[in-house]
């Protein structure tokens, strides 16, 4: 149940209405122990790690190639989606191969947990092989993190949304619920640890202030990594920076996406 907890009662990058739509379908993977996909899973990294260790070609035979970033976003990978840390291994492991000469990130996500996104917008800004961020469905928040990191942004004319940059807390309180069980839940302190937990023990309370600035705090770093990578080229709407999500059209418009087209029309520019 690792991937299903990690959407809750942690910090959010996240599009709301992309977030309701994966619920259902991650509580269906983990509720039952699915091993074909976890096999599929196995193969495919088992693949993937053997051809970049060994290398495909040399420098005089270049080939571009498609790294998928689909479905949730989450820092490590689970039985149904791989996570933000074995994504920037691999992407490591993509940029050593001289046999490569693009790298085009095909991603269709609405986002996901903060942790763990940063680092790997990092790795992607970081690398030297020419990098292209493309959509056909959904690069919203956490997703668009990511896409940030890249050299040049690509968007299907009929992608669904792109941007959402901003953060949000999806938080539970099952202590009435689980009263009404006969169940009685008890939390003794040390005296020493006035502050343990108290971001969230204020929140249960019904006080935000204290869980609002640690959110105001995570969405300023996002908002200062989209400025940094983007650069001019972005234009501050007065909404961009507020959470609004675009249209494909609209994202070009202002500058979170450079031109629309085809996965094939990406895969040219290399």
């Amino acid at each position: 149940m690792f991937g299903i907890n990690t959407l809750f009662n942690t910090p959010l990058a996240i599009e709301k209405s992309y977030l309701l739509s994966v619920i259902a379908s991650l509580v269906t993977k983990h509720s039952v122990f699915k091993a074909q996909n976890l096999d599929h899973n196995r193969q495919e990294l088992l693949f993937l790690e053997n051809i970049t260790a060994q290398g495909i070609g040399n420098a005089d035979q270049k080939f571009p190639v498609v790294f998928n970033i689909i479905g949730p976003i989450m820092k490590y990978s689970d039985y149904g989606c791989l996570g933000t840390v074995f994504y920037g291994k691999l992407l490591k492991q993509l940029d050593s191969n001289p046999a490569i000469s693009g790298i085009v990130l095909n991603i269709d996500s609405g986002g996901g947990m903060v942790s763990g996104t940063a680092e790997l917008t990092n790795i992607i800004k970081n690398l030297e092989t020419p990098t292209i961020s493309y959509t056909s469905g959904y690069q919203c928040s956490a997703a668009q993190d990511i896409a940030s990191g890249c050299d040049y942004h690509m968007a299907s004319p009929y992608a669904d949304l792109i941007g959402s940059i901003g953060t949000m807390l999806s938080y539970q309180d099952f202590e009435a619920m689980f009263e009404k069980w006969g169940a009685k839940i008890y939390e003794l302190y040390a005296p020493q640890s006035t502050e343990k937990n108290q971001e969230i023990r204020e929140l249960m309370k019904g006080n935000e202030e204290l869980y609002k600035e640690r959110l105001k705090q995570l969405t300023d770093d996002f908002i200062g990594r989209i400025k940094a990578n983007y650069g001019e080229k972005l234009k501050d709407d007065g909404h961009v920076f507020k959470g609004k999500t675009y249209t494909p059209k609209e994202a070009l418009e202002i500058g979170l996406i450079d031109e629309l087209g085809t996965l094939e029309d990406a895969l040219n520019k290399f």
